[in-house]
C-alpha cells in the first residue's frame, strides 16, 4: 500500500514538473517554448537598415502603419527556404489582392547578406513569383543590425561547414507599430490568412 502511494506522488510530481517546465503542456520542444515567449512578449523591432533586389536602401520602419508579414532564408539553401517561401507565396495568393502593399507587405529577410547580393535577391523574387514591391527579397546592410533582429525575433543561424546554415523556419507577423505578435508554423499558411483577414477587419471597424 505505501509503495503504491509513494507512485502515486511521484507521478503527481512528474506531472506537475511537465505542466511547469512546458508552460502549461504547450512548449514540448526548446523551439516552441522561445516561440511562446516571444509572443508573450511582444518585442518591438529595430529600425533595421535593409537593401532590396534592385540595390535599393530602405528601413523596416518605411512600413510602419502596415502589417508585415516575414520569413527568414537564405538563396541558396537547398532544403527548408525553397519550401518555406512556396509556403509564404500561398499567403500572398490567398489574401485579397486589394490588401496587399496597402494593408500588408511581405518581406523576405536573408541572414546572408555577404553572398546574397541584391542580384541574387531578384533572381529569388522572379523564381518565387515576387514583384519586389508588395514582396521584396532583402538583406540586412549592417551586421550588427543583423544579429540584433534576429536575436529579438528568435531566428537562430548557426554556420555549417559547407558554408549554408542550420536555422529555424517560421512565419513571423509584425503589426503596425512594428511589434512581432506571432510566429505561425509555415506549413499551415491558412493560419496566417485568417489572423491577417482578422486584424484588419478589426481595425476597420474600430
Amino acid at each position: 500500500m505505501r509503495n503504491h502511494i509513494s507512485t502515486v506522488i511521484i507521478f503527481i510530481v512528474g506531472l506537475f514538473i511537465l505542466w511547469e517546465g512546458t508552460d502549461g503542456l504547450r512548449a514540448f520542444t526548446a523551439e516552441k517554448a522561445r516561440q511562446i515567449n516571444i509572443m508573450e512578449k511582444k518585442p518591438l523591432l529595430p529600425n533595421v537598415s535593409l537593401e532590396d533586389g534592385n540595390g535599393k536602401a530602405l528601413q523596416l520602419y518605411d512600413y510602419k502603419g502596415k502589417i508585415v508579414l516575414a520569413t527568414f532564408m537564405y538563396t541558396s539553401c537547398g532544403d527548408v527556404c525553397p519550401i518555406l517561401e512556396m509556403k509564404f507565396k500561398e499567403v500572398y495568393d490567398q489574401l485579397p489582392k486589394e490588401l496587399i502593399g496597402k494593408e500588408v507587405v511581405f518581406l523576405s529577410f536573408s541572414f546572408d547578406p555577404f553572398h546574397d547580393t541584391p542580384e541574387r535577391l531578384k533572381v529569388y523574387e522572379n523564381h518565387f513569383g515576387a514583384d519586389g514591391i508588395t514582396w521584396k527579397m532583402v538583406r540586412f546592410s549592417n551586421e550588427k543590425q543583423q544579429q540584433q533582429f534576429l536575436d529579438l525575433a528568435g531566428v537562430i543561424v548557426i554556420p555549417k561547414e559547407d558554408g549554408g546554415f542550420e536555422h529555424n523556419a517560421a512565419i513571423y507577423l509584425i503589426n503596425e507599430q512594428v511589434r512581432l505578435i506571432e510566429i505561425f508554423d509555415y506549413q499551415h499558411s491558412q493560419n496566417v490568412v485568417n489572423k491577417v483577414r482578422a486584424m484588419i477587419e478589426k481595425r476597420n471597424r474600430s
